[in-house]
Formats: C-alpha cells, structure tokens, sequence
C-alpha cells in the first residue's frame, strides 16, 4: 500500500514496485478502453452523417417528384 513519506524536507508517496507494476497496467487498460471507445464513436458519428445525407437526397428526390418534376 502507498505510504506518505518525508525524505530530506521533502513529502512524497512511495509505492511498492508491485503495487506500482499494477497501477501501470490499470491505466495501461484504461487508455486502451478510452482509445476503442473513441474509435467507436467515430465510426458512429460517420454513419450518423453518411445517413443525414442520403436522407436530405431523398427529401431533395420526394419534393422534384411532388413538384411534378421527373426524378432520376
């Protein structure tokens, strides 16, 4: 367990290096977590946009073709 420590006038924290060995893989976890999330939502905000805009072409499509105008 990290126990605070006074060396020379100076306060710290000292953590064995098996708990350290630990805490490093715990934030190694959690960066690799973090950057799949992000890859996630990446992917998900470029469909949301890919689909924003086949639906304005198809509202483009429906009101040329309710204006009488032939569709293509």
């Amino acid at each position: 367990m990290a126990e605070k420590i006074k060396y020379r006038d100076v306060y710290g924290i000292f953590i064995p290096d098996a708990e350290w060995a630990q805490f490093l893989d715990d934030v190694s976890t959690i960066k690799q977590r973090s950057t799949e999330l992000e890859k996630v939502n990446g992917e998900q905000q470029y469909k949301l946009k890919k689909l924003a805009r086949i639906i304005q072409r198809k509202d483009r499509q429906l009101a040329k073709f309710n204006n009488g105008e032939s569709h293509v």
